[in-house]
């Protein structure tokens, strides 16, 4: 039984190419930026009688774009993405969400 899950699954287009970065006393970890562009319909749809006549008023075209920040912390995976992923291409990406927490110099959240 599983009470609570926490799981996110993106495809979409790599905006940059991966970058490496070292902190300091910690494992490198390998950031990349992707972008997800939808687009939809927005109006009515019309659809007449019998098979052959077929009205449809579309409206216009919405578009979103979303772009999403990707960490890669396991070594294996880490490196992989560093060397072959490249922008523009296309990917799918699977993992959790996790915002994390950030305390300045005056240990302010």
């Amino acid at each position: 039984l599983v009470s609570a899950m926490n799981r996110v699954q993106l495809l979409g287009r790599v905006g940059q190419d991966p970058i490496m970065r070292q902190v300091e006393g910690k494992n490198p970890i390998t950031i990349f930026s992707l972008t997800i562009n939808e687009m939809w319909w927005t109006g009515d749809s019309e659809v007449g009688e019998g098979a052959v006549l077929l009205l449809c008023t579309l409206g216009d075209i919405s578009k979103k774009t979303t772009w999403h920040r990707i960490p890669v912390f396991r070594p294996g995976l880490r490196d992989v993405t560093y060397h072959y992923v490249m922008k523009g291409s296309q990917i799918f990406v699977e993992g959790k969400i996790d915002y994390g927490e950030y305390t300045d110099k005056n240990n302010v959240r």
